[in-house]
This record gives C-alpha cells, sequence and structure tokens, in this order.
C-alpha cells in the first residue's frame, strides 16, 4: 500500500516470488489503494551491482496526463508539479539542521542535568524547610488552643473567685458591722462604767490591805496583784478571792458569776462610778502606789473634781472573766471607748527607759489617741519620774524620747501584739513612720509636762 512520494529502503513484497532482483533493472507496476504506480530500478554510480534502492512512487503517464490537465484548470495544484528532489533536499537540510540542534542539546544536557540536581536540591531544602515550617505552625496553633482552652479556664476561674470575693466582703461587711454592734453594746455594759478619782485615792489601796492583810500591796504590781486575784493569764482563769463582791455577783450578760470590778464597787458604793469621761494609757507594770500617785498628782494639777472623774482603768473596767483567757478583740474596744470617751492621760513611770516605751499597747494607744483620732491627750508622771525630770536638762529629754523605738516594743499575750501590728502594717504605715510621728509626738508632750510641772513646783 505505497503511498506518493513515499521511500522503499528494500522491498519486503518484490517481483518473482520474494527474490530481490539485483540484475534486471526495468519498470515494475504494484497495486496500490490509491492507483496504479510504476517502480523504477536504479544502480548507483561506479558500483557493478545493481539493486533495490530509492525505490519511489511514480505516476504513470496517463496519470501524470490527467494530473497536468487538472492542475492547468486548479492552481491549488501546482505545488503537485514541484520535483521530488527538491522535497527531498529541503527534507535532508531540515534533517541535518534538527540533528545539529540535538547534537547542541546533547551537549547542554549535562550542565541542564546539573542546574536540574541543584535546582531539585534546593527545592527539597526549602520543600524540607516549608514542611517544617508547617509542622511548627501545626504545633503553635496546637499550643495556641491549649492555651486559649486554658485562659478561658481561668477567666471562669477568675469570675468564680471575684463572685465569691464580692460575696465574702458582703459576709465580712456584715460581720464586721454586727462584731461592731455587739462591741458597741459591750463596751456600753461593761465599758461605760469606771471608778472615780476619789475611790482610787481613798478607798482602793485600804479595801486591797482588808483583802490581803498583811501583804504590802502598794508595793505590788497590777500584774502581781492580778494574779491574786485571778490567777495567771490564760484559759485556766479562776476567781481566787471575791475581792469587793465582784466574783460572786452575776453578770447580767451572760448570766455568770464574775463581773466587773467597777460593777462590783458600783453595787456597794454607787457614787463611787459613772460612765467614763477619763482614759487612762498604762501598764500593768506598775506599782498601785505609783499608779495612784501619777493620777492624783494628775488631777491636782488639772484642777479635775475627784468625785465626777471617772476613769477607765481596764484593770477596773473590764470584766476579767472574759477578759484574761482573750475572748474579746481589744484593738477594736479600745478604738469604740476611746473615741466615745474623748480625753486620754498617758501615765509615764520615767522619762529616761521609761516602761511606758517599751510596751507596745501604750505606745500604740497614745499614737491611736493623740495622731488618729486627734483627741486631748496629757500626760502624767510617777513621783520619781517626776523628780528625774525636773532636773534633767532638754539634751537628756530628747536623746531619752530619740531612744523609744516602737519596733522593740513588747505586749503580754501574743495575740494582742499580732492584732496591733497588723493594724501598725495596714492602716498607720509601718513601724517607721510610725516611730517617727511618736517621736515627735513625745517631744511635744514632755515638753507640755516639763512645763506644766515647773509651774506647779
Amino acid at each position: 500500500n505505497l503511498k506518493e512520494g513515499e521511500t522503499i529502503i528494500r522491498p519486503r513484497y518484490p517481483p518473482f516470488g520474494g527474490i530481490i532482483f539485483r540484475d534486471f533493472p526495468g519498470v515494475w507496476q504494484f497495486e496500490t489503494d490509491a492507483e496504479v504506480c510504476t517502480v523504477t530500478m536504479t544502480a548507483e554510480a561506479n558500483k557493478g551491482d545493481r539493486h533495490w534502492a530509492d525505490l519511489r512512487v511514480a505516476l504513470t503517464e496517463a496519470e501524470e496526463q490527467r494530473r497536468r490537465q487538472v492542475s492547468a484548470r486548479d492552481p491549488e495544484l501546482v505545488l503537485e508539479r514541484m520535483p521530488l528532489q527538491n522535497a527531498e533536499k529541503l527534507a535532508r537540510e531540515e534533517v541535518a539542521s534538527l540533528s545539529r540542534k540535538i547534537q547542541a542539546a546533547a551537549q547542554e544536557m549535562p550542565g541542564l542535568y546539573d542546574q536540574s540536581n541543584k535546582a531539585r536540591k534546593i527545592f527539597e531544602e526549602k520543600d524540607a524547610l516549608r514542611r517544617a515550617a508547617e509542622e511548627e505552625a501545626r504545633r503553635r496553633q496546637v499550643e495556641a488552643l491549649e492555651a486559649a482552652e486554658v485562659l478561658k479556664a481561668i477567666e471562669l476561674g477568675r469570675k468564680a473567685a471575684e463572685s465569691k470575693h464580692q460575696e465574702f466582703q458582703a459576709a465580712l461587711v456584715t460581720a464586721r458591722n454586727r462584731l461592731a454592734d455587739a462591741t458597741a453594746q459591750a463596751t456600753r455594759v461593761r465599758g461605760e462604767l469606771g471608778v472615780s478619782l476619789e475611790f482610787l485615792a481613798s478607798d482602793f489601796v485600804p479595801a486591797l490591805e482588808r483583802e490581803f492583810p498583811g501583804v504590802d500591796v502598794q508595793a505590788k504590781t497590777f500584774l502581781e496583784l492580778a494574779e491574786m486575784l485571778w490567777g495567771p493569764p490564760g484559759p485556766g482563769f479562776a476567781h481566787r478571792t471575791d475581792f469587793l463582791g465582784h466574783a460572786s455577783a452575776i453578770d447580767p450578760n451572760d448570766e455568770v458569776a464574775g463581773v466587773s470590778l467597777a460593777s462590783a464597787i458600783g453595787m456597794k458604793h454607787p457614787r463611787r462610778v459613772g460612765s467614763t469621761n477619763l482614759f487612762v494609757s498604762w501598764t500593768w507594770q506598775y506599782t498601785v502606789r505609783g499608779l495612784v500617785q501619777a493620777l492624783v498628782d494628775y488631777g491636782r494639777r488639772k484642777e479635775l473634781c475627784p468625785e465626777t472623774t471617772f476613769l477607765w482603768v481596764c484593770f477596773f473596767t473590764n470584766n476579767q472573766r472574759v477578759w484574761r483567757p482573750r475572748a474579746q478583740n481589744g484593738v477594736e474596744v479600745f478604738a469604740a471607748n476611746v473615741q466615745r470617751i474623748g480625753r486620754v492621760v498617758c501615765v509615764l513611770d520615767t522619762f529616761d527607759k521609761a516602761l511606758y516605751f517599751q510596751r507596745l499597747w501604750t505606745l500604740y494607744e497614745m499614737f491611736v489617741a493623740c495622731i488618729v483620732l486627734r483627741l486631748k491627750v496629757d500626760l502624767a508622771i510617777m513621783e520619781d519620774g517626776r523628780a528625774e525630770l525636773l532636773v534633767a536638762t532638754l539634751v537628756e529629754v530628747a536623746r531619752c524620747i530619740k531612744a523609744v523605738n516602737i519596733a522593740n516594743a513588747s505586749a503580754t499575750y501574743q495575740s494582742d501584739a499580732i492584732a496591733i501590728w497588723k493594724e501598725i502594717k495596714s492602716v498607720h504605715g509601718g513601724a517607721d513612720l510610725m516611730g517617727a510621728q511618736i517621736t515627735k509626738l513625745l517631744n511635744q508632750l514632755v515638753f507640755e509636762l516639763l512645763t506644766d510641772l515647773q509651774a506647779n513646783c
């Protein structure tokens, strides 16, 4: 099935039963699908043998005539009359050009392979980085989601805590209000009744001497006297004596035997007690003689009426059955009482290394009364301390005052120390600030005391 213009390199179907003729040139005819074509055998130059070579489809003379007639009538068929040699030449030139291009491309291939390998390596490295970045991004996204869940839980917990805190604050306010009401009520019942300066000056010491015959009661400190009346401080409280009838009297507040000394005195001598109008700041380490003398001298200098001056002295005013086991908040009760009374006298034993300056309660009472509440505060001093102060120089007095350090002050009860230091740190600016204010206050008060003592000599 030959096509027009097709080259046969070696005929698969030669004439005469498949024998390739080399010696018989001539024209042979083959049947094709389209028409009858003539195949001519040619011989190569300078070669003695002849063979089938460059076999081409040739048109018969009749076909050639027919096509010439058709091409004369149809210009588009002019190309079909192009000699086969020109087409072959063009084809060979094109093949040669393509061969050269293939050779050039083959020479470029190693370089292209290298470039390709380098590019592939770079791509693989960048792809690895990309995968690592994607993995890191996924990990961080997971961490971010987990962190968001944690933050959400924290936020929910915070809101719940805030809600609980608000509830706690409301409950705390309510509790404090109730405590304040209870404290106020207790203050009215237990704390408003004080002993008169007249009782302290005239009746107290004789009553002690009758209760404890043969004992130098004036030389006893109030700490020692308290143990004689109620035993050591703490939960083991017990009335050891029914001094002035205070142990057997029934307290109307709780229907239990045991009232304050002031209440017991009022039951027998109503005119010797009354609503307190002078708060006494002192320490139980003072002797009975020293405290009584200092208060009597103070009343004389200030021209106070002994019968109508009723003293808030914790030893007399507080029900020790309640207080010695430490069942009350002393800081709150003190503040309520001193504010209600409105006037304070601070009793010093001396001015040089005074016990008053070494006790946490007394320094705190002086500071709150004068600095915080801005109340009238005076100083009283015992007889020995008064004599020393009158002969001391101002430099000596200033040195003694400067040595006062609230940070070194102590309290008998640890619970009192904790409560007072809590107030100092949270309300009054800490020990340093409070100490500086106490030093300034003492300079003023001691100078006023010295002036008053000199005027009454």
